[in-house]
């Protein structure tokens, strides 16, 4: 049996996801997935985990563009 490792940190949406990791939020993890025989688990498209797990804006901010984040991320690397 084979597995899939995924090194990432602890976030938001991966909390939402999968809430029992919430006492490791902003800690980096190495999260380890194998295929276990005979569990009870429903089956869930890609598409649907995406739908049940968007992220939604605070109430009073307005939608941010691809443009709006390059240029944040350019004052981020000039220090502004």
């Amino acid at each position: 049996m084979s597995a899939i490792t995924v090194d990432t940190t602890v976030n938001e949406p991966l909390v939402r996801a999968i809430p029992e990791l919430r006492p490791l939020f902003g800690k980096p993890v190495r999260l380890i997935a194998e295929e276990v025989k005979g569990a009870d688990v429903p089956a869930m498209s890609w598409e649907e985990f995406l739908q049940n797990h968007q992220l939604q804006r605070p109430p009073g901010t307005r939608p941010v563009s691809v443009e709006d984040m390059e240029r944040a991320i350019a004052e981020g690397a000039l220090g502004r």
